[in-house]
């Protein structure tokens, strides 16, 4: 027994004998000798029984198999001590023979009940905990669904509310670590087939020239420029990974100044004006007069942009449209940029800013311009680390619009 339990029940004993003798004296108007002899007879029996009681819970507490058989200890002790001192108050009466038998008799079978009751109350509690110990083993065996639940507010509900708590937890730490091992795996093979192709045709191409298959000056500049183009796409790849690395396990820095958004906006679209001239893609911009300087690290937003317009030229063909578009939404500037290409199956609205997603298209792509997947992902990235959002809103029949909100600088 622990030091407050004991504290406790010292202090239920006081107010026992106080009340006892307050009976005793008000009540039977017992003389003032009788009640002295009582508060001692009272004190000494019930503090020799606490102490006692608590030695034994205490020595045989651990050495005992079930927790029924201590409870019944206790609840057993204590009903001993009460039937020693009525016994004792008995005799000291000096009942006859007769009536002390009888009330042994009837004392007796008072401690057959209380114990019945005892039992049955030890039972119910025990049942309650095996219970418990269960279902942890369940969840111990990979059983995530194993809960506790049960109705009351006692001391068990409480454990078996705060089990349930831990199980939820847990289950929730094991769904992520499988996520992250698919997205591990995924990583993996997603950057395994986009290494392998441009590796495998650079070597091809190097190859033939050093063995004199390709002779040509023209041809050998044409596979060196090849060669050049496939060593650009892996290094942007590998750029991509380590920028993507850094946004997932939090270790983008970004320096966060108030940036005009026509400058950024302006200045990004004039990069893209000659490859849309080549390809027969106009670009468009729309950016309203209210719209005031976000909080952003330049160079980071700037590269939130460039994917989605990367992403919006891929996808669109010749004659096409893409157009960007900046306007205030609320407390943040919203920037949309919409092209009028295949668009996105509405199914598709969250897939396209995984890792290495391709979206399908009927329009055939050359490989070299196709990216690796990883543009959206790391717009996402990008935003959200900006404490912003990102979302696609795909156009039936055709077109696809991305949007994406910062904050105003305050």
């Amino acid at each position: 027994m622990t030091a407050r339990p004991l504290v406790i029940s010292a202090v239920v004993l006081i107010v026992g004998i106080l009340g006892a003798l307050t009976l005793a004296q008000a009540w039977m108007r017992a003389p003032a000798a009788d009640v002295q002899a009582l508060a001692i007879f009272l004190a000494v029996s019930g503090a020799g029984s606490l102490l006692l009681g608590a030695a034994g819970v205490r020595w045989l507490g651990g050495r005992l198999p079930s927790l029924r058989l201590r409870i019944l200890l206790g609840y057993g002790f204590g009903l001993v001590v009460m039937l020693v001192v009525v016994a004792a108050t008995s005799i000291l009466m000096f009942l006859n023979s007769h009536d002390l038998s009888l009330l042994l008799l009837l004392l007796g079978f008072s401690t057959a009940v209380s114990l019945a009751f005892g039992y049955s109350v030890a039972s119910a509690l025990t049942h309650e905990i095996r219970e418990l110990t269960a279902t942890s083993r369940r969840l111990a065996d990979g059983d995530w669904d194993a809960r506790a639940s049960r109705g009351g507010s006692d001391e068990v509900a409480q454990l078996a509310a705060a089990f349930d708590q831990m199980a939820d937890q847990l289950q929730q730490t094991f769904q992520r670590e499988r996520e992250l091992e698919s997205a591990r795996r995924d990583l993996i093979a997603g950057v395994s087939h986009d290494l392998r192709t441009p590796l495998a045709t650079t070597q091809a191409m190097v190859e033939s020239i050093l063995d004199g298959v390709v002779t040509e000056p023209d041809e050998v500049q044409r596979f060196l420029r090849l060669v050049l183009s496939d060593v650009t796409l892996l290094s942007r790849l590998i750029d991509d990974l380590f920028e993507l690395s850094q946004i997932e396990v939090g270790a983008l820095r970004l320096e966060l100044v108030p940036t005009p958004l026509s400058e950024l906006i302006s200045e990004t679209l004039e990069a893209y004006r000659a490859q849309a001239q080549d390809t027969g893609i106009r670009l468009e911009c729309a950016i309203d007069a209210d719209v005031r300087p976000v909080s952003a690290d330049g160079p980071r937003l700037q590269r939130v942009l460039r994917n989605l317009l990367d992403n919006a030229q891929r996808y669109t063909g010749a004659g096409g449209l893409v157009r960007v578009e900046a306007r205030a939404d609320g407390s943040a500037a919203r920037i949309s940029v919409a092209d009028t290409g295949p668009g996105v199956a509405p199914a598709d609205a969250e897939k396209v800013f995984d890792r290495f997603y391709q979206g399908k298209t009927d329009r055939p792509r050359d490989d070299r311009s196709r990216g690796a997947g990883l543009g959206l992902a790391i717009a996402r990235g990008l935003v959200e680390a900006h404490g912003g959002r990102i979302w696609v809103e795909p156009r039936l029949p055709s077109g696809t619009v991305f949007h994406f909100v910062i904050p105003f600088s305050v």
